[in-house]
């Protein structure tokens, strides 16, 4: 959701930049994750804020986890629930000045790969001087986020995207496998397969055994070509 969002974002900015100064651009914004314990439910709209949770709740592993991929995963009751309050979940873009600009330009143009690079390396060793400190990650959504600027968002939110991509794309130096081999891996390992079985079953597997929570085709393929 994150690139499709900057994508249209870099698309109204290309072809009518005055749109996004006039602040005529929202976004409607639905959990990325929710926690369920009993009656007692927590929604996250980031990854690093269900982090952060984790690491301040000791009996986290006690409530049950639902990863949402999309609109699809959401049920018609939770549909209901987002569009009865539309302040919560309706966020306007606030054009903050050139500043936006620069940073819808450096995210998107074909002249910026170089800085593109650059930018990631930043955010990573930033994330990683946080966490030696024991600081909290950044996030883009609190409780009070009434609205955001397009900096904030390629910064906080499309920075995480791009960081991600980058951690399921490229082979670890470690043991040269992406995290989706390795969680086939680790899942065959731990049920001892010895015997063959369909791609489907071996699928269903590993996104019970090891958090995985991306496309199914996706991990299909991984399995396929491993």
């Amino acid at each position: 959701g994150s690139h499709i969002k900057g994508l249209l974002i870099n698309f109204v900015h290309h072809f009518w930049p005055n749109l996004l100064k006039n602040n005529v651009v929202e976004e409607f914004i639905t959990p990325i994750v929710k926690v369920t314990k009993g009656k007692e439910e927590k929604s996250f709209y980031s990854l690093p804020e269900f982090e952060e949770w984790k690491r301040d709740t000791d009996n986290w592993h006690t409530y049950k986890v639902k990863y949402y991929k999309g609109l699809g995963t959401s049920t018609a009751k939770e549909a209901k629930e987002y569009f009865s309050d539309m302040d919560k979940h309706k966020i306007p873009f606030k054009y903050q000045g050139t500043e936006d600009d620069a940073s819808i330009t450096l995210a998107f143009s074909k002249k910026k790969i170089e800085e593109r690079k650059e930018w990631l390396t930043n955010f990573m060793v930033e994330r990683k001087r946080r966490l030696e400190m024991g600081l909290p990650e950044v996030y883009l959504y609190g409780k009070e986020t009434k609205h955001i600027s397009y900096n904030e968002f390629i910064n906080r939110e499309l920075v995480l995207f791009s960081n991600m991509d980058n951690e399921r794309s490229i082979p670890s130096l470690v043991d040269g496998l992406k995290p989706g081999q390795r969680k086939v891996i680790f899942t065959c390992i731990k049920r001892n397969l010895i015997r063959e079985l369909k791609v489907a079953q071996l699928a269903g597997s590993v996104a019970e055994q090891s958090s995985y929570h991306h496309g199914e085709q996706s991990l299909m393929s991984t399995i396929i070509n491993l």
